[in-house]
């Protein structure tokens, strides 16, 4: 990550991971229930995702004791492109105006509610439903605020929490083209328990993924303005 940052201008600041494997049985049941995992998730949580969410607990942490205007908060399997300082320069100014912005895509391409033009091929994005990765990502003081406000107890992996925006009165944008790209470097969090062998419980998972859905067009009005630049 050092050398990919070093080109661009960026100086970084490693935030040491949280292994959840070695959380001591006290550590995880203050941050971690199981009955609140299961009333929104239908798969219990493993140490790995438990531990990666903590992770950015402390990035989170770290912008609101320093005070900072925004970060821009990167994963260690993110590969960079020139237009990451593009949208650093273009965003900076407004970060009163938003809360969190996704730099990188997941599985899918999400669409767009409505765009706004940033000037050099760049764009801002509103979208109901957001890209479901952390990899990369531009978090405001206020974002901050508002993503530890609503942390513990920790009930789904970080990447899926984020998409329930609405919860945290998040002002949540999306840029295109994406910047970060998501580096195939394999995970830590599947080294414990992969999450795609766990026990599985359809009838719960369909019932939460209806929810979802209505909360998401019931939530349709509370989409952000875009920042005034």
């Amino acid at each position: 990550m050092t050398k990919q940052c070093e080109p661009l201008g960026i100086t970084p600041e490693r935030v040491s991971a949280v292994r959840g494997s070695l959380l001591s049985e006290k550590e995880k049941s203050d941050v971690y229930q199981l009955s609140a995992n299961l009333s929104k998730y239908d798969k219990i949580l493993n140490d790995g995702e438990i531990g990666c969410y903590m992770s950015h607990i402390r990035c989170w942490e770290q912008i609101v004791e320093q005070e900072l205007d925004f970060a821009l908060v990167l994963e260690d399997d993110a590969i960079l492109t020139d237009n990451i300082i593009k949208y650093v320069e273009k965003l900076a100014p407004s970060s009163a105006d938003w809360d969190y912005i996704k730099l990188s895509h997941g599985s899918k391409v999400k669409s767009a509610v409505d765009s706004m033009d940033l000037g050099d091929g760049l764009t801002l994005r509103k979208e109901l439903k957001l890209p479901s990765t952390t990899t990369g990502q531009l978090i405001s003081l206020s974002g901050a605020k508002k993503l530890l406000a609503h942390a513990y107890p920790i009930t789904r992996p970080i990447d899926m929490d984020i998409q329930y925006w609405f919860e945290k009165s998040l002002r949540c944008f999306v840029v295109a083209p994406f910047p970060i790209l998501n580096g195939d470097f394999g995970s830590e969090i599947n080294k414990t328990d992969d999450r795609r062998f766990v026990k599985k419980r359809p009838i719960r998972r369909v019932l939460q993924k209806l929810r979802y859905e209505i909360l998401l067009l019931c939530s349709r009005h509370k989409l952000p303005d875009f920042p005034k630049l």
